[in-house]
């Protein structure tokens, strides 16, 4: 038998809900409950057809859908058709059942056929396709005309042409093709011609300027030396200048003076003596300093 799509089964989607901290869950019952209304008519005669099937139905309830399928020579010895019907009215769907279950069909050699009768798998029916009708069905003939009329009388030139005009008129256009490239080569040379100079202009004022570049970080290295070194020069003079304003001079140091005994007494007898004392502190004095020395 020919399977049909109708006839499978949908896939049941498992869903796990996960419950936490021990509470249970409870999974809700989304789903509508359809009313059950399409049942299939199984193990019909292979030699029977539909129309043969509509009359041993008869009187039928009022149904909207009914498709048969006749047998598939494949599946030898299986052999039987099944029929499909979808009930308007649920309660025909009982009356249908108690009439029809069991009920033996016989095929022109005589073989009996006890019919099967129970609710499809598959409980939705397949929608009613329109069919449009083609703009073009019956207007071959004019066509047909349109084409003759065009062949005869609008290509007189194109009749008239020989090979050799042919090939003149696609060598001429292969000529035309040919120099529109060309020139199309040219001018693609010319812009990568330009492009590479410009580059090579750009290179080279780079060069120069990380020429000048080095050249002005030189002179500023070589001028901030020179200064190093004038600084260098400068220092040993400026020491060799206070050195000798430190340095003080013998003049103007200031003689030491020995405690003598008697010097206050001798100076308040007479100044003869104070002066002569006066001498031999000084020369003392020198003496001392000179040996420091």
């Amino acid at each position: 038998m020919k399977e049909d799509k109708e006839n499978t089964r949908p896939r049941e989607k498992k869903v796990e809900i996960k419950c936490e901290d021990g509470e249970k869950s409870e999974r809700p019952n989304k789903e509508k409950k359809e009313t059950m209304t399409k049942i299939v008519i199984r193990r019909l005669p292979p030699s029977l057809t539909k129309e043969e099937l509509e009359e041993q139905l008869q009187p039928l309830p009022e149904v909207d859908y009914l498709e048969f399928f006749s047998s598939d020579t494949s599946l030898y010895p299986h052999l039987f058709a099944r029929a499909y019907l979808n009930f308007k009215n649920q309660d025909d769907i009982v009356l249908f059942r108690d009439r029809f279950d069991g009920y033996v069909f016989i095929d022109s050699r005589g073989q009996e056929y006890p019919a099967i009768v129970e609710f499809a798998p598959f409980q939705k029916v397949a929608k009613k396709r329109s069919k449009k009708k083609d703009a073009k069905t019956g207007t071959i003939e004019e066509d047909y005309k349109k084409f003759l009329e065009m062949y005869n009388g609008g290509d007189d030139e194109k009749l008239s042409s020989t090979p050799e005009t042919l090939l003149e008129e696609i060598e001429a256009k292969t000529k035309e093709l040919f120099g529109k490239l060309t020139i199309l080569i040219t001018q693609r040379i010319r812009e990568e011609k330009k492009e590479e100079r410009r580059r090579r202009e750009l290179e080279r004022k780079r060069l120069r300027d990380e020429e000048r570049r080095k050249w002005r970080e030189e002179e500023k290295r070589k001028r901030k030396e020179a200064e190093k070194l004038k600084k260098a020069e400068k220092v040993p003079e400026k020491d060799k200048d206070q050195s000798k304003e430190e340095q003080p001079k013998i003049k103007d140091r200031p003689a030491i003076q020995l405690y003598q005994p008697g010097a206050r007494s001798r100076n308040r007898t007479g100044t003869g003596e104070s002066q002569a004392g006066d001498k031999k502190i000084e020369r003392e004095a020198k003496n001392t300093q000179k040996g420091e020395e």
